[in-house]
This record gives C-alpha cells, structure tokens and sequence, in this order.
C-alpha cells in the first residue's frame, strides 16, 4: 500500500493487520480522486473509519491543509500515528479514537491555515465495515444533520456491492456512483 498522487507520491503505508480491515486499495484510491477531480488545496478532510489513514494522507499529499482521523480501534490509530509520521503530515494530521457516532456528536473541527470556512469539511470519507453496512447509512445521517459540510463539500462513501446504500438522507445529492471489483463507491454532495 502507497501513496498514489501528490507530495509524497510513491510512499509506502504500514498496513493494519486485522481480521475485518479491508483498506482501499491503491488502484480504488486513485480512480476515487480521479473523480473527484478537483484542487484540494487548503481543504480539511474527515476521515471516518479510518483504518489505516490512507484515503486522509492521500488527500494530504495532495495538498488539504489538515485531515481528522476517526477510528475506534487503538490498533488502527497506532498505524494511523505511524503513517502520518512516515509521510511528514503529523502537524496536520488529528486522529479521534472513538466510535463514528460518538465522535460525530460532540465534534469540534479544526483547521490550520487561513482559508477556515468557519471549520467545516471539504471532504468526508466513510468506509465503515463491510459486515457493519447499516453504519455508512447512520453515518451518512449524522454527517447530513450536522453543521460539518462546508458550501462545496464533497462526501465518499465506500461499501461492499452486496450490500448498496439504499436511500440518502435529506439534504445530500448523487453525484456518481463507480463500481470496482466488490466495492461500490458513491459521491455525494449537499444539496444547494
């Protein structure tokens, strides 16, 4: 597993290894930014279900500003710490070892440099387990209900393709939706 785009292109990430953690692979990654096409410079990203931080570093390396990390499992936040640390992102890096919904209740995000949208997200990633599919959709809610999207947010969503998101909460948009191997990826805007 590596960095597939930006500053620190090419740099290998410590996989975590336990039963149930499927990180994006690097080919899924990159058709992922592909899509999202955009200059993510300046932006804060949110990672939920972070797993190894691979989709928040890659978005790192391509240029946002800070990246939160939010994973329950002290394993996954321990190889979180050590990829940050061996890409050079641990002052912009923030990692919340707590559950997504616990996390997403009482959150505070912060941003560094001069562009602060009033500490809102640019982009969201939710990856929750694929034995756990009912978590991307509450957490989709969660994310749709609170006040972390900022005006041109973008969110991604990665699931298993045996087990599609059936409806988006109000107020969030399809953009598009890929498929690659199992995994099926949606992204999302909200609504304007």
């Amino acid at each position: 597993m590596r960095v597939v785009g930006g500053r620190v292109r090419g740099r290998k990430l410590t996989p975590f290894k336990a039963s149930g953690i499927r990180p994006t692979s690097d080919k899924v990654r990159e058709a992922i930014f592909n899509v999202l096409n955009r200059n993510y410079a300046g932006a804060a990203v949110l990672d939920i279900f972070a797993g190894t931080g691979a989709m928040g570093i890659e978005a790192l390396s391509r240029g946002a500003t800070s990246a939160t990390f939010v994973d329950n499992s002290k394993g996954a936040v321990a190889v979180i710490k050590k990829n940050l640390t061996l890409c050079g992102f641990e002052k912009e890096g923030r990692i919340i070892n707590k559950d997504a919904r616990a996390a997403l209740s009482n959150f505070k995000p912060r941003r560094t440099g001069e562009k602060s949208r009033q500490g809102r997200f640019d982009l969201i990633f939710i990856d929750a387990p694929y034995s756990e599919a009912a978590l991307t959709e509450v957490t989709l809610k969660q994310v749709a209900e609170s006040r972390l999207l900022s005006s041109e947010a973008r969110i991604v969503c990665e699931v298993s393709k045996k087990t599609p998101i059936e409806s988006l909460p109000a107020g969030l948009t399809l953009i598009k939706e890929k498929t690659y191997g199992d995994t099926l990826v949606y992204f999302i805007e909200a609504e304007r």
